[in-house]
């Protein structure tokens, strides 16, 4: 322990350190803080306890001496408040109301224990009557805050509870795994684990750790003991950790969690995140993870073997905001450039840490998300879609050119009867809601099933009905879902488009649209030349995408890097160009790539 870090563990050292800190008392000497300090009430504060509400006197500050408190928002429709911005030790809380003798206009709560010192209305007109030159510092304070207003706060959590789902889940052996990955991703700090053998320490000690770590893992117990219900009041984020081939049994620990929250009272609620441990080289049954959960508020779930160290490495991204997630445009046979971009990232060493898309796109990004090779993806995909046409199953045109019963035959084969939820890599696919009129973005249910649904055009491909509602292709409303991937919110994105322009015209001749004999004569006597009028299928599948192109421009602005094939010269139905368009968007993606090396956005990619 170093020794500033030991002068803070001693209480009074402390409290004079925070102090010190704080802008109303930094520029007093030692002898007047001392008496200053005499002046202050000492409140200890539970992680999670609100210290004042919204609407209530602004009769005392306080300054922070240990821990950590946040401001937050009234709550929103969900019934949920949002963390508008944290309070450090050192910093002064209720200052402006306390001056402007106005109630409070927003809720602090500790969002781990914590200890401020207050003072109340009288001792501070006496402080700053005795020392005015107190007064500079607290002006300082209040200009900064007015001219830098509230904003989300996006800090990363830095302590993060282990929450055993069962005496049999292997909770030691997986925070050392998530301790190293942590290590591995923050360059600098160390990561401190702390088990319930230090129940009955001192507060301070946990404030120790966590001044001398980057983070602190808490390793907490089965059930709501009293170690475990430590550890909730600790945790910026909390993991439950259950083992995948173990069916939950009974009320999940989530639940007596949410009670034990709402008996504390508060609006802080941590980071609650699901992991489902796999031993290593096993992946997750076909349905197996929908029941974990159903019912469940889980911010997010993960997919992680013991020993495997890349798993951890994405778990820690994801947990830290630092994960890169791709986004995959719809477009055709264009789509495949994706196949070459996603061979250019790997080869660069970008990890590809959650993925989604639209129609074609989303396809691919399926199978980037279920762990196929890039020699799986091409074999595949070439296979399915260059030597064999998915669009040759014709029938009576009622709802379709198209049956769709093909497509449908070649999702399943590929990705069998998996939810989407079960795939390795947090995945999602994007479908047009005609029913709704708005584009609905699938993170959960049958992945061949909304796959299905996000390439049906309209007029090709028959709709899929669900819950009463009308799925079509997701490109008529959203072909590049930059958006539901921001939304995600956990690191920066690599969005993959496709120009869908070019290659639809017709011949400079042609006024009217041919008859159905003047058709029928070219097949017959001309079949070798190019149609100078576009067939039906082409004339559907641009019209679907056409709508959502001005989006896609704005989308475009959104990224952090952006790769955008070049291949209007490629048909949108020309399977046949399989192994060029691959090498387009590989070819692109490597020269994008090496573009940004050395600048800021290659640092969040981990370029450098």
């Amino acid at each position: 322990m170093n020794e500033a870090v030991a002068g803070l563990v001693d209480p009074r050292a402390r409290r004079t350190a925070a102090l010190r800190r704080a802008p109303l008392f930094s520029g007093l000497d030692d002898g007047t803080l001392g008496v200053v300090e005499a002046s202050f009430e000492v409140i200890p504060i539970p992680g999670g306890a609100t210290l004042f509400e919204a609407g209530d006197p602004g009769d005392a500050l306080y300054v922070v001496s240990f821990g950590c408190l946040a401001v937050f928002d009234p709550p929103g429709p969900e019934g949920n408040a949002r963390v508008i911005a944290e309070i450090p030790v050192g910093d002064i809380v209720g200052e402006m109301s306390l001056i402007g003798h106005r109630r409070r206009s927003h809720t602090i709560a500790a969002i781990r224990d914590s200890e401020v010192l207050r003072l109340t209305r009288s001792e501070f007109e006496r402080v700053c009557a005795d020392h005015p030159e107190a007064l500079m510092g607290l002006l300082a304070k209040v200009v900064e805050r007015y001219g830098s207003p509230p904003r989300p706060d996006m800090r990363p959590p830095r302590t993060i509870a282990l929450l055993p789902h069962g005496l049999d889940t292997p909770c030691a052996p997986f925070a050392a795994d998530l301790a190293a990955a942590l290590k591995r991703l923050q360059a600098q700090g160390g990561v401190e684990v702390i088990g319930p053998e230090s129940m009955g320490q001192p507060p301070e000690n946990f404030y120790r750790a966590e001044a001398e770590s980057a983070f602190v893992i808490y390793r907490a117990e089965p059930g709501l003991t009293p170690w475990t219900r430590l550890c909730l009041r600790q945790a910026d984020a909390l993991l439950i950790l259950a083992m995948s081939d173990r069916p939950p049994s009974g009320p999940q620990l989530i639940d007596a969690i949410r009670a034990e929250e709402m008996f504390r009272g508060g609006p802080f609620r941590s980071r609650r995140e699901l992991v489902l441990v796999h031993e290593s080289g096993r992946r997750a049954k076909a349905g197996s993870t929908a029941q974990w959960l159903n019912g469940q508020d889980y911010g997010m779930h993960h997919h992680v073997r013991l020993g495997r160290d890349n798993d951890f490495n994405r778990l820690a991204r994801l947990l830290m905001n630092r994960a890169v997630g791709v986004v995959m445009a719809g477009g055709g046979a264009r789509s495949f450039a994706h196949i070459g971009a996603v061979r250019a990232l790997r080869e660069a060493g970008v990890p590809i840490d959650l993925v989604g898309g639209t129609s074609m796109g989303a396809i691919v990004a399926a199978s980037v998300a279920t762990g196929w090779t890039i020699e799986e993806m091409q074999e595949r995909f070439r296979h399915a879609f260059a030597d064999r046409n998915p669009l040759n199953d014709y029938t009576v045109p009622f709802v379709s050119l198209f049956s769709g019963k093909r497509v449908t035959r070649l999702l399943r084969a590929a990705f069998g009867e998996v939810d989407i939820e079960d795939l390795p890599k947090p995945f999602f696919c994007v479908s047009a809601n005609l029913t709704r009129q708005n584009a609905d973005v699938h993170r959960r249910g049958k992945l061949w099933h909304w796959l299905r649904a996000s390439v049906s055009i309209p007029g090709v491909l028959p709709p899929v009905l669900a819950s009463g509602s009308v799925h079509v292709d997701g490109g008529v409303i959203d072909n590049f879902p930059v958006t539901a991937m921001r939304n995600i919110g956990r690191g920066p994105v690599v969005g993959v488009d496709i120009d869908t322009g070019g290659e639809l015209m017709a011949g400079n001749d042609v006024v009217e649209s041919w008859s159905a004999w003047e058709f029928l004569r070219r097949l017959v006597w001309s079949r070798g030349e190019t149609l100078p009028i576009p067939s039906i299928v082409r004339l559907l599948l641009r019209s679907a995408l056409v709508g959502s192109t001005s989006r896609a421009l704005t989308d475009r602005t959104q990224v952090d890097m952006l790769v955008l094939p070049a291949m209007k010269d490629v048909d949108l139905l020309d399977w046949t160009r399989f192994d060029q368009v691959v090498e387009a968007g590989y070819v692109e993606a490597m020269k994008v790539l090496e573009a940004t090396r050395g600048e800021p956005v290659a640092k969040r990619l981990y370029l450098v």
